[in-house]
């Protein structure tokens, strides 16, 4: 296979990703179709998407202590995986007759996702060495673009018949698939293949430095799947206590709110190249946690000035991401690199079915004016473990371990 230069490898990657986890962002697209189609309830439609976000905790728990990642080719674990997702994607569209059938070929999508997003992150971590906050921060941009789509479609009103969109899915999962398979070569920085160790999603969690960015990561996430599924109820309900002439444009600004994350994922990963990923990292998850803290006064301003605010949000929410998955790809045993990616993925992922559960149940009881506040818990006791976690060691992490 032919030789590659490392920004192509990236971008291979970054488009392959996007389009292998088509299949996990449409299903949200599709759910206000289907909802009249089967005539579903508010809580029978969410679970449309509750079941690929189970799906895909359950996927990291199985390629985790499967070691996949590490001893296979993750070029064909990305490959299968996305193959699956696609096949299960078109059986949800092609073979559901229930609600139960159509939320088991949902499970089903999420679970091979597992190899394809943390899978994508070693991918990544095969090309770049010094610069691995900034691949990564390509990476999750691309995947914030795919998360983004969906309410453009609505704030366009575009209506498309879910089939179409659907198998239009499945077809982009395997093209991502086909992409990294037959035209990305193996990484300068490919180690060799790992022997099976079950045992090896706890004893990751030993090192120190894992363990300290791993709890970082997990603030975050308590936050931000939390507020990119919230924000449009966050966001109606304040410029409806304003009377602000922005109401009917909710499900714009809800696109564009998620999709500033775009250029905070990029600005992220150069600033770090620079700064270090823990120190973007840091900055981030403090500005994310004010915002959160910030929210209940946020909630009364002009709907202009909410705006503005939602789209910082936005920005600095995910921009920190991708640094933890470097400093992780830095810390971990160098052979389970795609082990430890794919259980902390699991892990936070878990986290986001909590906090998502408790911040709508808050909204419910106090009003969605309060509800963000209580997502600063998150942010709070990741930047205490970030604070802990010793810049210099990052900076001289050996690069071997990639």
């Amino acid at each position: 296979m032919p030789s590659l230069a490392p920004n192509r490898a990236l971008g291979l990657i970054a488009v392959g990703v996007l389009l292998a986890t088509s299949t996990w962002f449409t299903g949200t697209a599709a759910a206000p179709l289907l909802r009249k189609i089967w005539d579903l309830s508010d809580v029978q439609s969410s679970w449309l998407t509750v079941s690929v976000q189970l799906g895909f905790i359950a996927g990291t728990f199985l390629y985790a202590v499967l070691n996949l990642p590490d001893v296979f080719s993750p070029r064909w674990v990305f490959f299968v995986s996305a193959g699956m997702a696609g096949l299960f994607n078109a059986g949800f569209t092609l073979l559901s007759d229930s609600l139960a059938s159509a939320l088991t070929f949902r499970f089903l999508t999420g679970v091979t996702l597992a190899g394809v997003y943390p899978v994508g992150m070693k991918l990544v971590a095969q090309w770049l060495r010094s610069s691995l906050g900034w691949g990564l921060g390509v990476m999750l941009a691309a995947l914030t673009m795919g998360t983004s789509f969906p309410y453009l479609i609505f704030a366009l009103g575009v209506d498309l018949e879910w089939r179409v969109l659907m198998l239009s899915a499945s077809g982009f999962s395997l093209i991502g698939g086909m992409m990294v398979l037959v035209f990305l070569p193996s990484g300068p920085f490919l180690r060799a293949s790992a022997p099976f160790d079950p045992h090896m999603i706890w004893r990751i969690f030993r090192d120190r430095s894992f363990r300290l960015q791993a709890f970082g990561y997990f603030g975050h996430m308590w936050e931000l799947y939390a507020f990119w599924s919230l924000a449009a109820a966050y966001l109606a309900a304040s410029f409806q206590h304003s009377d602000s002439p922005l109401q009917g444009s909710v499900p714009l600004v809800t696109f564009a709110a998620i999709g500033t994350g775009i250029v905070g994922c990029l600005i992220g990963g150069w600033i770090s190249r620079r700064v270090g990923e823990r120190n973007v990292a840091l900055g981030a998850l403090s500005v994310s946690g004010i915002l959160c803290a910030a929210s209940w006064w946020i909630f009364e301003q002009d709907g202009r000035w909410v705006t503005a605010a939602v789209l910082l949000w936005g920005a600095v929410v995910i921009a920190d991401s991708p640094q933890y998955s470097a400093l992780a790809a830095r810390s971990c045993p160098p052979r389970y690199t795609g082990t430890a990616l794919t259980i902390q993925n699991g892990v936070g992922f878990g986290i986001t079915v909590l906090s998502i559960q408790l911040t709508a149940w808050l909204a419910h009881c106090l009003g969605w004016k309060w509800a963000f506040v209580f997502l600063a818990v998150g942010p709070l006791m990741g930047a205490i473990s970030l604070f802990r976690l010793d810049g210099k060691s990052e900076e001289t992490a050996s690069c071997e371990s990639l």
